[in-house]
């Protein structure tokens, strides 16, 4: 009997920029291509809170992903509402997650952690994340764009990376949940278009121009 395909779910939480979008595509498009190739019979069905789209129930899937977003989960908008008592279901029900940027920290959120604005600022381009447990390599060159962190680490997460920048950068929980602050999906190119398109505008030109160094 062959093996049911994993079926997963890509939940859309923030959307490429528009002047971009046709290069890069979508975030869940960015996250199926980078994932496919590793699970090849898996199954990734794309689902747009963002959008105001219907959120699945949790038996409805096998595993959930969470990209990444401009938003900032304390502004708790309604949708984000949602998000949130999806994640404390699939908690209970132990159904896999895994989240990016914006993903890790609503998983914070909804887990018991608290997430705030930075004191270091933003964080673009690609940093060195360090492991801290055995089964990871030591240290990897992981690329961000994010200003908002964890502050609080969630009572059922264990801190197991982070950078120079962004100390709780990586969780593993208790439950069948994982989430990380940089962005796996990304490509050196999106980096490097994000922090053109945002100098001078969300970003300084100091934060950019070393933005794009530590990429080139």
């Amino acid at each position: 009997m062959s093996q049911q395909p994993l079926r997963n779910c890509l939940l859309e939480n923030g959307r490429t920029p528009v002047d971009l979008s046709d290069e890069f595509g979508s975030y869940p498009k960015m996250i199926d291509q980078w994932l496919s190739p590793y699970l090849p019979e898996a199954t990734f069905t794309y689902l747009s809170p963002v959008r105001g789209e219907k959120l699945p129930a949790p038996g409805d899937f096998d595993g959930f992903i969470l990209t990444g977003s401009k938003h900032s989960t304390y502004e708790r908008s309604p949708w984000m509402v949602g998000l949130i008592a999806l994640l404390q279901q699939l908690r209970q029900k132990r159904i896999p997650v895994f989240g990016i940027c914006f993903g890790h920290q609503i998983m914070a959120d909804a887990y018991g952690g608290l997430n705030a604005k930075s004191s270091k600022g933003w964080g673009v381009g690609s940093q060195r994340y360090n492991y801290e447990t055995p089964d990871l390599p030591g240290s990897i060159a992981s690329f961000v764009f994010h200003q908002d962190q964890v502050q609080k680490v969630p009572p059922e997460a264990t801190r197991i990376g982070g950078s120079a920048h962004c100390e709780n950068g990586v969780f593993a929980y208790s439950f069948p949940a994982i989430s990380v602050q940089y962005h796996p999906e990304f490509s050196p190119e999106y980096i490097q278009a994000l922090a053109k398109k945002f100098r001078g505008d969300l970003l300084s030109d100091y934060v950019s121009a070393n933005a794009l160094d530590s990429i080139a």
